[in-house]
């Protein structure tokens, strides 16, 4: 798929070198962690294995380069307090510690991630605007909105829901952060299949040759073959697009049935994205991500007719009903599978790379992931063995 968001003109040179470092003459054909896959939830798994002292840790990604999907195609948004009202309680707490650990980790790493705090308003038509039931969501009228954004105009008789001390970040700027203190992390190379010995992994086949790990961590977006089958799972495209500042001044995301968009620094913002359930291709469509530009002047009038800069899409992951997956693949004491978080990703990504290093090292399910079950196939899981 050819294209550019906006987080790709941001980056620095040593951050490109961290995207792509391409594969090493001394590739750890050993290690005692492979995690397959490249986005923000393998680099994850990658940098909390390490953290747990679980040895030697070797990540494989067949893109060319880390984050080559929904994990650089996103908006960046760390926002656990707007899933109150559309998903279970601990599917929020999951996300709020996630949220905690971005904190965390930013500040011991002196700022790399590059995280940054955002208050969000999802705004509603009358009538629509539920009682949240959370101290952390609060209900606000036209009034109490333009004091915080005097730029935004909600429509006749809308209101909104306010939930501030959100975060925010560059999912390339995060990307690199994580790979740069990932263990040995290689691109270039993608997983061919699998052969089982007993109830473990043995070896691992790629592009690259085989490997032979103590555990294995699959973080491919969608279950993988051979464990694929039955798993009602499919890949959903979605658009996204980015204004160039203009003439107002927003500091809110601006969500709901209206549109909206996230304001980055200097100016712009990002709106997005779409669920283009049916289209497979790889074209970004302007038909399809342009009205957001639109919706967005709905709110933030000043943005009316405001320059396009970046168009773009990919496609995200998603799993019996949006609910992600953190648990072991069946069949196998040594393997892990983490996906499906469609469009959760960078939120769930520390929470999940965290519990994965604590599963593997324990050997116990760890608490917070006992609703993330794999969905059981309908039909015997078959025999494992070498697949191409």
């Amino acid at each position: 798929m050819d294209r550019v968001t906006v987080w790709d003109d941001r980056r620095t040179a040593d951050e490109r070198a961290l995207l792509a470092p391409g594969r090493p003459p001394d590739l750890d054909r050993s290690p005692d962690v492979l995690v397959v896959g490249g986005g923000a939830i393998g680099l994850a798994a990658a940098v909390f294995a390490r953290r747990a002292g679980l040895g030697r840790v070797v990540l494989i990604e067949r893109a060319p380069r880390l984050a080559p999907g929904a994990s650089s195609g996103n908006g960046g948004a760390i926002a656990p307090d707007m899933h109150v009202l559309t998903d279970e309680p601990r599917f929020v707490a999951f996300g709020r510690r996630s949220r905690q650990l971005y904190r965390d980790l930013d500040a011991e790493w002196q700022g790399a991630l590059g995280i940054r705090t955002t208050r969000w308003l999802d705004i509603r038509p009358a009538g629509t605007v539920p009682d949240p039931g959370d101290p952390a969501l609060r209900v606000l009228g036209d009034d109490d909105v333009r004091a915080l954004e005097p730029d935004v105009r909600l429509p006749d008789g809308a209101a909104a829901l306010l939930a501030e001390d959100q975060l925010a970040v560059d999912p390339l700027r995060l990307a690199a952060a994580l790979a740069a203190r990932a263990g040995q992390v290689v691109t270039g190379v993608g997983l061919l299949g699998v052969s089982v010995r007993g109830d473990r992994v043995a070896t691992v086949h790629t592009t690259a040759g085989d490997l032979t790990p103590g555990a294995l961590i699959v973080a491919t977006g969608l279950v993988p073959p051979p464990w694929h089958h039955g798993v009602p799972q499919r890949w959903v495209k979605g658009h996204m697009l980015a204004i160039s500042p203009g003439p107002w001044r927003l500091g809110s995301v601006l969500a709901g049935p209206y549109g909206g968009g996230t304001p980055l620094p200097g100016g712009g913002v990002v709106c997005g994205g779409t669920f283009d359930e049916g289209d497979h291709s790889a074209d970004v469509r302007p038909e399809v991500s342009d009205p957001m530009a639109k919706a967005l002047a709905t709110l933030l009038p000043a943005a009316d007719g405001a320059r396009i800069s970046h168009r773009w899409c990919c496609f995200r992951p998603r799993i019996e009903q949006r609910q992600p997956v953190v648990d072991r693949l069946p069949g196998v004491a040594n393997a892990w599978f983490a996906g499906g978080h469609f469009t959760t990703g960078i939120m769930m990504a520390p929470a999940t790379g965290a519990a994965l290093a604590d599963w593997v090292g324990s050997g116990r399910t760890p608490a917070g992931v006992e609703t993330f079950t794999l969905p059981q196939a309908p039909h015997p899981w078959p025999t494992l063995g070498p697949t191409h």
